[in-house]
């Protein structure tokens, strides 16, 4: 294995149309490699639903010369381990294994992604998985809340379809249909593989070029061939309050802005300070407000999420029903106190703070160090090391930060939903009052 220094991050296109970005680690002792396909539940059809998720189960469960258990039996062997996941526009298999062990890996992972078998007897039993998993995610009330969400401000669209589809749709699932979209989505699709850590990259770029050839993807970033993926779909933001009813026990409230689209990379890293003081740490002002000095929830938190061509930014809050009315009105409060009053010197100090500490362990985090070079792939912004992330995090002002909630915060077009067991007329009217319609 060749151990000479080499670019610290190196992106390119390889002859099959793979783009490969790499962060070679000299001092490593064990690498991550994850391979990204750049489909998912928003490229289905009513037709297809559940067909992505399904496709990435099955790729655990065998290929022409390997069984489902000679996949596991490897990995657990090289004390490593492999998994994977599905969303909305994209699919991520990965790996992390001791550097002695990254062309087994990689060879097993090329596998999988070419020679996949969709032998009749595994597939039916792994049905059943997925239906489980289904089954649990509909029990579990923040996955539940999170669907019903995005459905309820992107109304019968295919961005805020389920990734898992229902258990009816995946009953209807047929082998052949799963074959096809695996030869065209996965074997033929667009795709990127990431590597860092310690590993010969020739020895890698050329197994990843023996891939079949691949849909092409520019070297420069992800965003526009995505967006034009979904161009015949442009999101629909619905505004407003959305009372939805669950069987759950407590009331799970999301108020959402969207965010003026595209964000470039300043607002991106500005934004995460806004997030961090807000709602995103202990000391925030959601969880002081509403938790340590209202004692009014134990769950209380923010966050973003980007698509191809839209995002949003959210306060998240669940409590009892009895504690609904001053659950909302703190946050309210808290949100028209950011917009109207701005922020303080010490807050953004300390947001800053804590999310250079978050860069600097997640540097220490190899599975961590691969997945953020398919986020700087994927968001366009180009790759930066550890010390030009923090670079840019210190450089974020307290007058960035107000700027942020003025420009690509939308408040004109905030919406509010309230997931649970059902509020009473009194309840949903004074919530209307105090949000509006």
């Amino acid at each position: 294995m060749k151990t000479g220094l080499q670019p610290a991050i190196v992106p390119e296109k390889l002859r099959n149309g793979v783009i490969l970005v790499t962060e070679p680690i000299v001092t490593g002792k064990t690498a991550a490699i994850g391979f990204w396909f750049y489909t998912g539940s928003r490229a289905e059809s009513d037709a297809d639903r559940g067909m992505t998720h399904f496709t990435e189960h099955m790729l655990f469960k065998g290929t022409a010369s390997r069984t489902a258990f000679d996949i596991a039996c490897a990995f657990d062997r090289m004390g490593g381990y492999i998994n994977a996941y599905t969303e909305r526009e994209d699919v991520c298999v990965y790996c992390v294994v001791p550097s002695q062990k990254v062309h087994e890996a990689l060879e097993i992972m090329c596998d999988m992604a070419a020679n996949a078998v969709f032998e009749s007897e595994e597939l039916e039993r792994e049905r059943k998985v997925v239906e489980s998993e289904i089954i649990t995610s509909e029990d579990d009330p923040e996955d539940a809340a999170l669907d019903a969400v995005e459905n309820a401000v992107w109304p019968h669209q295919q961005i805020s379809a389920g990734i898992s589809g229902t258990v009816e749709q995946v009953q209807a699932i047929r082998r052949e249909s799963i074959v096809s979209w695996y030869e065209k989505k996965i074997v033929h699709g667009r795709m990127c593989v990431c590597a860092a850590g310690f590993f010969d990259r020739a020895v890698l770029a050329e197994r990843v070029s023996a891939l079949p050839v691949h849909e092409d993807l520019p070297l420069d970033g992800v965003p526009g061939a995505l967006a034009a993926q979904y161009a015949d779909q442009v999101p629909s933001w619905k505004r407003g309050i959305s009372f939805l009813k669950s069987s759950f026990q407590q009331e799970q409230f999301f108020l959402l802005y969207p965010l003026r689209f595209p964000v470039d990379e300043r607002s991106y890293y500005t934004l995460a300070v806004m997030n961090a003081l807000t709602g995103d740490t202990m000391s925030s002002r959601l969880f002081q407000t509403l938790r340590e000095k209202g004692g009014l929830c134990y769950s209380v938190y923010s966050y973003s999420t980007f698509y191809a061509d839209c995002a949003f930014w959210c306060a998240y809050a669940s409590s009892a029903k009895t504690s609904s009315g001053r659950i909302l009105n703190g946050l309210h409060k808290v949100m028209g106190s950011l917009f109207t009053d701005g922020v303080s010197e010490s807050e953004v100090d300390a947001a800053r703070e804590h999310l250079c500490g978050e860069e600097l362990m997640a540097d220490a985090d190899i599975e961590s160090r691969m997945k953020l070079l398919e986020r700087c792939y994927e968001s366009g912004y180009g790759f930066k090391t550890s010390e030009e992330r923090i670079s840019l995090i210190r450089s974020v002002t307290k007058l960035d930060v107000e700027r942020c909630l003025r420009e690509p915060f939308d408040t004109e077009n905030k919406a509010l939903v309230v997931y649970g067991p059902g509020l009473s007329l009194k309840e949903k009217r004074d919530i209307i009052g105090l949000y509006g319609r």
